[in-house]
């Protein structure tokens, strides 16, 4: 498709399956919400979004449907092309959630329900992208954005902050009280990447890797639910 995505040093790009690839229960992904381990069944349609910055204002949007070879262009949203693109996909269910900062620095998060043979209606349309109420203000405006578990961002004061989001399409919230902060403020506009692992208790671990001076990568660790932070620096190979 010769895509061409903005020439400079920080651009948003996202690659994101939809559907339920995996579809079977002996398969221990990292945790899902309120799920545990992934016991739903193979989605009869998946694929993958792909999201990347076209301009400063501009994030482009194409996708791709399993044992196809053709990607299809699906349109344009105005949002910050500098900025990290989140989503959540993977889970059970037939709705695709996509985070993206818009030109005010918020987090904006947007649902789409990709079941076509559904009833739809004004509240809940279908195959197409639709705004929802969970937004996360204040937010730098080349902040990365991952989400497992907890959807991060990078807030203006510098920390890495992780907010419990209960994905429910036209009704997804923001719990409140399941929200928290980095307590080590790395680089402003640092990269990070997030990711939950089983721990050696027998519970589950949140671990956020970021940056605190440009040339290091820091392993920021807790458990799932709450408990103190622990702090890691990982070795880089010189070669």
């Amino acid at each position: 498709m010769n895509l061409v995505a903005m020439d400079d040093e920080a651009v948003g790009l996202q690659a994101c399956w939809y559907g339920s690839f995996y579809g079977t229960a002996n398969y221990v992904h990292s945790p899902i919400p309120s799920t545990g381990s992934n016991t739903t069944s193979q989605d009869a349609v998946i694929g993958m979004h792909l999201w990347y910055g076209v301009n400063p204002t501009t994030i482009s949007e194409v996708t791709w449907t399993y044992n196809t070879t053709d990607w299809y262009p699906e349109g344009n949203f105005t949002a910050d092309g500098h900025a990290g693109i989140g989503c959540y996909s993977w889970g059970p269910g037939s709705v695709t959630y996509l985070m993206m900062v818009n030109l005010d620095n918020t987090v904006q998060m947007l649902w789409k329900d990709l079941n076509t043979t559904a009833p739809s209606s004004q509240n809940h349309p279908l195959n197409q992208w639709v705004n929802s109420s969970v937004t996360i203000p204040n937010v730098m405006p080349n902040t990365s954005l991952g989400y497992t578990n907890y959807l991060y961002s990078q807030l203006n004061d510098g920390s890495i902050g992780g907010f419990n989001v209960s994905f429910a399409a036209e009704n997804s919230t923001i719990l409140g009280a399941q929200t928290f902060e980095i307590p080590e403020v790395p680089l402003p506009g640092t990269h990070f990447s997030v990711t939950a692992i089983p721990n050696d208790s027998g519970g589950n671990s949140v671990l956020i890797f970021d940056q605190m001076n440009g040339s290091d990568i820091t392993e920021n660790t807790r458990d799932l639910t709450s408990g103190q932070w622990s702090y890691a620096t990982l070795p880089i190979p010189s070669s």
